[in-house]
């Protein structure tokens, strides 16, 4: 069947669009994902703009994203383990609430005058644990609830609202610290997080057969992943980009404050727009895969997206003036959404559903990676400036991209399988 203008492939995605957007699993998936990445960028611009006004230093601004990334490093493939053998939904709802009690403390923390930088950083990275569930928790389950048949779907969406909260997150904290101060964004988290974790515990139950069955325990369990993650190439130099895009790549994005502040000559309202414009980019770009992305498309999309990106950081860190960095980051967020959305779909879709968390969970660990970037970035500027150091980075990062490209040229020709069908993989990328 085809719809009026007679394509039947544009009919079969705007199928694929109304099956996910009615599944109501998905949406509330989709709500919590909305709510923390929301805050997740408000914050990362707010304690941005707030450490360095309280330190000088673009250093501990380093630092602070360090211990925010740091968890997903250390804890993602033990929580990509734990969600394959216990309830999710629980284990969500219980990490998102926890977190909206921690805001609140650090509220009334700022509030009363008594925060230190010491809050900051147990603040931050708590706040990186509840980062570290989702990619093997929260993802996992968006699998389990569309089916393969609609991933490519349901990620382009879930990506396309969360790039949207990169919109609101940066604005809304460029307007807290502008106006009100540090204490509305923690509050505003305290609000969200309790949302999202109201929605996780009233997602519905669902007994998967790798909950019900009895391992052999944590190593055994954590070695079948990594096992998977190593006989299929595909997954192999996915992970590798990934890598290389966390220490190389977004990193930058701690120093956008400082950069703002000290070469464009900007305030916290307009450095929260240079990052919202970048959000506007990923969102406008998470649509278009959302909806035109096929199978044999993932892995150019991914390849194509990491080498613009990196460019356009470097584009970035070159500019003098806020007016040339604003549509570099518009151009750069669009570019990224090809990373970011491909890179969830890609490790999905190759991976049955019994392993997906703890693979899931490798690939969490990869982002996690971050924290060495963060560091690096914050000590190249101590000694080069923020500006030099984007550069160095960016430069780094695009050379081993492309490195990485010619190693294993047949990587952007390649299709990706369904994981929901798939039960061996050694060897088919010989």
């Amino acid at each position: 069947m085809t719809n009026a203008t007679g394509n039947p492939q544009e009919s079969r995605s705007g199928q694929r669009f109304k099956s996910v957007i009615s599944n109501p699993s998905y949406r509330r998936l989709w709500g919590i994902g909305i709510a923390s990445t929301t805050m997740r960028w408000m914050e990362t611009v707010a304690l941005g703009i707030f450490v360095f006004e309280l330190t000088g230093s673009p250093f501990w601004v380093a630092v602070v994203g360090f211990l925010r990334m740091i968890p997903m490093l250390l804890l993602g493939p033990t929580i990509g383990l734990i969600s394959d053998r216990v309830n999710r939904r629980i284990l969500m709802g219980s990490t998102l609430g926890t977190l909206s009690a921690v805001y609140v403390v650090m509220f009334v923390l700022v509030v009363s005058g008594k925060i230190e930088l010491w809050h900051i950083c147990v603040g931050a990275t708590l706040a990186g644990v509840m980062w570290a569930t989702d990619f093997p928790v929260r993802r996992a389950m968006i699998g389990d609830a569309v089916g393969s048949e609609g991933i490519s779907t349901a990620i382009g969406i879930d990506m396309a609202s969360s790039n949207f909260s990169r919109v609101i997150g940066p604005l809304g904290a460029g307007a807290f610290l502008a106006t009100l101060g540090v204490e509305a964004a923690y509050m505003t988290g305290a609000i969200l997080f309790a949302i999202g974790s109201v929605l996780a515990f009233s997602l519905p139950h669902v007994e998967r057969s790798s909950v019900r069955r009895e391992s052999a325990g944590y190593f055994a369990n954590l070695s079948e992943g990594l096992k998977h993650v190593k006989a299929d190439q595909i997954i192999v130099v996915t992970l590798l980009i990934t890598i290389v895009m966390n220490i190389f790549g977004f990193p930058y994005q701690h120093m956008v404050p400082v950069i703002g502040a000290e070469t464009l000559k900007v305030g916290p309202l307009l450095i929260g727009i240079l990052l919202a414009t970048e959000g506007l980019g990923a969102t406008t770009g998470s649509l278009v895969i959302a909806l035109k992305a096929r199978p044999g498309g993932y892995t150019k999309i991914y390849s194509i997206g990491s080498v613009l990106f990196l460019m356009a950081i470097l584009g970035f860190s070159l500019s003098p003036n806020f007016w040339m960095a604003l549509p570099i980051l518009l151009v750069g967020g669009f570019s990224m959404s090809g990373f970011a959305t491909m890179q969830s779909i890609i490790v999905i879709t190759s991976t049955p559903t019994e392993i997906r968390g703890r693979v899931l969970g490798v690939l969490a660990a990869s982002i996690g990676t971050g924290p060495l970037g963060a560091l690096l970035v914050g000590g190249l500027a101590v000694w080069w400036g923020a500006s030099n150091a984007v550069t160095a980075i960016a430069i780094a990062g695009l050379g081993l991209t492309i490195l990485s490209l010619l190693i294993w040229p047949s990587y952007m020709r390649q299709a990706v399988t369904s994981g929901l069908s798939k039960t061996s993989v050694a060897g088919e990328n010989e």
